[in-house]
């Protein structure tokens, strides 16, 4: 008789097992076109949408992003992509002048809209193939307050759950991750700030305005381009405003000449190169390159030069 119950109940399973494996498999989920304005927010979108997310910063190396305006095929590129992630703070000025869907536009910054840096005087100057221009309006390289980077890789966080809620855990865990790794970035600068305390620091350009408001830091600016050589009258202008505003630190974008650096040394300045990685690193990531910064700010509070 037990012979006889066990046959039906193979077959239930046999059957069940033939109906689970003709079920179709899930259909592959396309990734999610991105294009963003600026290379931190390209590398926020990466890390943060994975496998599931094609992302695209189409800016040529050794240009600065705020500055560069698309021909026509690169304006094609953000019309076309899924999402635009703009950075907000009148970054990329471009983006006014041309029609781009408004519905798939991100303002990665607009959660702190209200503490935008305003720059009030500028210089007219030219640097790269960007061609002249002056820093006035809001300061715009936002992701130099670390608290704020957070913000704008929540912002891209948020925008992609909303085109790929199936994939929300994931990408949740992956934003997990990478806001970990900007808040220790943020508390080791908060650190380095209360080891500078009131001290004054000079800037090579002005493009640390958010490093200076994050952390209550006094970065007074130059217009000084790392490749070239500062005029007599530059000279002149630096050493009055350091006369009035002793200082030991300048901060740069990229290594300046050695003739530059010697005679920054020889006012008793020392030279911290400080990237804000607006493009693409030479080498490295978003995350290498700032903790190199941090560390060579760290050894510019060195005693010895």
């Amino acid at each position: 008789m037990r012979f006889f119950i066990f046959i039906p109940i193979l077959l239930i399973i046999l059957s069940a097992c033939q109906q689970e494996e003709s079920k179709p498999a899930p259909a592959a989920v396309d990734p999610l076109n991105i294009v963003t304005v600026n290379y931190p927010l390209y590398y926020f979108a990466e890390r943060i949408g994975g496998e599931f997310v094609n992302a695209a910063f189409p800016v040529p190396g050794g240009i600065d992003p705020a500055y560069w305006t698309p021909d026509e095929a690169g304006v094609s590129t953000f019309q076309q992509a899924d999402l635009i992630i703009a950075n907000g703070a009148k970054y990329a000025k471009w983006m006014e002048k041309v029609s781009l869907p408004t519905s798939r536009i991100v303002n990665s910054s607009i959660s702190f809209e209200n503490e935008y840096v305003q720059v009030k005087e500028g210089v007219t100057h030219s640097h790269g193939p960007g061609g002249e221009h002056q820093h006035l309006g809001y300061a715009f390289t936002t992701w130099l307050n670390f608290k704020f980077a957070v913000q704008q890789a929540e912002a891209v966080k948020d925008a992609i759950i909303r085109k790929l809620p199936d994939q929300k855990a994931a990408i949740e865990a992956n934003f997990a991750q990478l806001e970990k790794e900007l808040s220790a970035i943020d508390q080791q600068m908060t650190d380095i700030a209360a080891s500078l305390g009131t001290a004054n620091l000079f800037g090579s350009h002005p493009v640390y305005q958010y490093l200076a408001a994050g952390y209550n830091l006094t970065i007074l600016s130059e217009h000084w381009e790392p490749g070239q050589a500062p005029s007599a009258h530059q000279w002149r202008h630096f050493e009055k405003k350091l006369a009035k505003n002793p200082s030991a630190i300048m901060l740069w974008e990229d290594q300046p000449l050695a003739s530059v650096e010697s005679k920054l040394n020889d006012s008793g300045i020392r030279v911290a190169v400080f990237n804000p990685c607006g493009n693409r690193p030479e080498s490295g990531d978003f995350i290498s390159v700032m903790k190199e910064n941090l560390q060579r700010l760290t050894d510019s509070l060195s005693p010895q030069m």
